[in-house]
């Protein structure tokens, strides 16, 4: 049976361990985001771009008519 002190002990390692993956985690996720956002030289795929409002947001002319959107 364990003491209250190895228990506290095993709780304070379990605690710190926890910190310790999501401050690698959130440093890796943190990193990737400002490659992407470094990114801006993206293509689109028009042809497959589907609403009117997705096709503006990307800096497409929607043709109603067709339904598609272009350059």
């Amino acid at each position: 049976m364990q003491s209250a002190i190895v228990q506290m002990i095993l709780i304070v390692v379990g605690i710190a361990a926890a910190a310790i993956v999501s401050i690698v985690v959130y440093n890796q996720l943190t990193d990737k985001a400002a490659v992407v956002n470094e990114q801006t030289d993206v293509i689109y795929d028009y042809g497959t771009i589907t609403t009117e409002q997705l096709c503006e947001a990307v800096g497409g002319t929607w043709d109603s008519t067709k339904k598609e959107c272009s350059e």
